[in-house]
């Protein structure tokens, strides 16, 4: 017997994914940074933002550009891959669907 699935057709559920996605890229910085033991206050301004901004997309609450993805990765320290991984999360997010 084979299983069949449902193909996501109601706009709410893709809006759904997106916030989920932002949610996961937020807490995969979060953790990180809670990882390596840094603070907010010695984070955020390195990578241009205010410590409320920076809390916001931990949460998965504030849009960001990719170009502010980049300067986490950068910020934190992230190889290609992760880099790759952050990127694909944001395109879900926030990028063109």
């Amino acid at each position: 017997m084979s299983k069949s699935y449902a193909v996501v057709r109601d706009p709410r559920d893709v809006a759904h994914h997106a916030e989920v996605c932002a949610r996961i890229l937020g807490s995969q910085i979060r953790s990180t940074r809670l990882r390596d033991g840094r603070s907010l206050e010695e984070l955020a301004p390195k990578a241009g933002l205010t410590v409320p901004e920076w809390e916001s997309i931990e949460r998965g609450e504030l849009e960001i550009a990719l170009e502010q993805v980049l300067m986490f990765a950068m910020v934190l320290g992230y190889s290609r891959s992760w880099v790759r991984y952050l990127t694909m999360l944001w395109s879900k997010a926030w990028g063109q669907q």
